[in-house]
């Protein structure tokens, strides 16, 4: 979920182009995106989503990240603004340098980037556009990530509406079921606390003691659903952090803004 499927120079499609995944176009400059419903000038501190499959024609320099299963809130073309220290213009180059990287850390680097750029097109975004029911739903999620006594289904069976009315709801408003939400939440909960390299007095936290800080009562289970998020495990993110290859140092640069 947020994977990159490309990150690099936007090419300028003069024809209609349409493709699979979310395109985020960052720009640098001046760019001109023609789509059916208008015509969208923008430049930079400014960026393009664009939903799957939806037909555009671009002119203009940017950075293109392709975003796949992205868990976004959009069915149509929106601008986003970026913040005043340039976060996700920041993000999508360091998506676009690993991309083009050959080493063992690119793979999990760029998990990491795709989720931390679709945070911060969701945070830019708002929620405005969220019904009642399913920004009640978020909240409690966010509210209850380090609760591992937290349910999910009996959060949504108290709702005064059909249970699967809600999760359909909550799919088609932010891409994503309320479990795969809880799950990404607590897998970029898990992230943060090991990238920033918190601890006791005495060490960094364990596996253990993460797992539990976002919300899972068995370490096991919290290895796997990590390993299977990101492409390694929770222990080796940990060694990555302090290690030669700088994976912890580069990872908190990008998310300096959220610190």
């Amino acid at each position: 979920m947020n994977g990159i499927a490309y990150a690099g120079e936007a090419p300028c499609y003069a024809a209609p182009h349409a493709d699979k995944n979310f395109s985020v176009i960052v720009a640098k400059g001046s760019c001109t995106l023609s789509h059916a419903g208008g015509r969208l000038q923008f430049g930079e501190g400014t960026a393009a989503v664009v939903p799957p499959l939806l037909r555009y024609s671009l002119s203009g320099a940017a950075t293109l990240v392709s975003l796949e299963q992205a868990m976004l809130p959009f069915r149509e073309i929106r601008l986003i603004c970026d913040d005043n220290e340039r976060g996700l213009a920041f993000a999508a180059k360091q998506a676009e340098t690993y991309f083009k990287a050959e080493n063992s850390t690119r793979s999990g680097i760029l998990q990491a980037l795709g989720s931390l750029i679709a945070a911060y097109l969701a945070a830019f975004a708002g929620d405005k556009r969220l019904s009642p029911v399913v920004a009640t739903v978020r909240g409690e999620i966010k509210k209850n990530l380090s609760n591992s006594t937290f349910s999910l289904e009996d959060s949504i069976k108290q709702l005064p509406l059909n249970s699967d009315y809600v999760r359909k709801l909550f799919k088609k408003e932010t891409g994503a079921t309320p479990h795969e939400f809880l799950i990404s939440s607590r897998m970029e909960l898990a992230a943060e606390i090991i990238m920033s390299g918190v601890g006791n007095r005495y060490s960094n936290y364990s596996v253990g003691q993460i797992a539990e800080a976002c919300g899972f009562a068995e370490p096991l289970y919290f290895s796997r659903v990590f390993k299977k998020y990101f492409g390694i495990s929770p222990s080796e993110a940990c060694k990555r952090r302090t290690g030669e290859d700088n994976f912890g140092e580069d990872f908190r640069k990008i998310n300096k803004r959220g610190e």
